[in-house]
């Protein structure tokens, strides 16, 4: 059977930091001051204190051998809102649109 942490998918919306600029800007011309917002959606393969990492991708169900692939490490200080996915494959109503993120 596939082991990981929950037999779930949940839905985790997280603020990250923006890329870091690769040239040379005056100080005058510094980009917006904002946080980018991001969803993911997959299952909790493994957690910390401090990280949730979810993996949208799951292999070689069934055996002792399961792999996972697409693996995202988000910090749990950047978390804003975590929903479990019903198993049905449907969503629960949630707050807010993914629009409005």
């Amino acid at each position: 059977m596939i082991k990981y942490i929950k037999e779930e998918m949940v839905l985790v919306e997280w603020e990250d930091s923006a890329s870091p600029l690769s040239q040379w800007c005056h100080l005058d011309d510094l980009p917006t001051l904002e946080v980018i917002k991001c969803v993911s959606v997959g299952f909790i393969v493994a957690e910390s204190d401090q990280v949730l990492m979810l993996a949208p991708n799951i292999g070689d169900i069934g055996t002792d051998n399961a792999q996972a692939s697409g693996c995202i490490r988000i910090p749990k200080s950047g978390i804003t809102m975590q929903r479990g996915l019903i198993s049905d494959g449907t969503m629960p109503s949630v707050d807010k649109e993914f629009g409005d993120l």
